[in-house]
């Protein structure tokens, strides 16, 4: 039985720029994601997070449902919302990106704020991170 697959990409607003706040996202992600069928990338700058989720529809739904009532960030803006027919993400059950090992030709894109971004830019530094990690 083929599993319908759906890509969600979202910025929002850090409330909480604490190390442990990052860690508890992750490992929780970590945990649960593999249960669901949930995959992704997150990247964490100096005031916003970027957000990729993949995985079965409704799963990529609810969850995008509680992301939106987390505390530990405001504003959340969907970005993306397609149905897929690959993941770009399938080994991570979430990553943590090192956007800033990279160089990016947008200065505050670069310096980590993510707010302004367009779902196409969104889209792109996912695909140059994902090839990124396979080099």
């Amino acid at each position: 039985m083929q599993v319908d697959l759906k890509r969600v990409i979202y910025v929002s607003e850090k409330t909480d720029s604490s190390d442990a706040s990052l860690a508890q996202i992750i490992d929780s992600s970590t945990k649960n994601n593999p249960e669901t069928g949930v995959t992704g990338c997150l990247l964490s700058g100096s005031n916003s997070f970027l957000q990729l989720l993949e995985g079965p529809r409704q799963t990529i739904d609810r969850l995008y449902v509680t992301i939106n009532a987390d505390s530990r960030h405001k504003n959340v803006v969907m970005l993306t919302d397609e149905d897929i027919d690959q993941r770009l993400f399938a080994s991570w059950s979430m990553k943590l990106a090192p956007f800033d090992d990279l160089e990016w030709s947008d200065a505050e894109f670069g310096s980590g704020n993510f707010l302004g971004i367009t779902s196409e830019k969104a889209l792109n530094v996912f695909m140059r991170l994902n090839e990124y990690s396979q080099s």
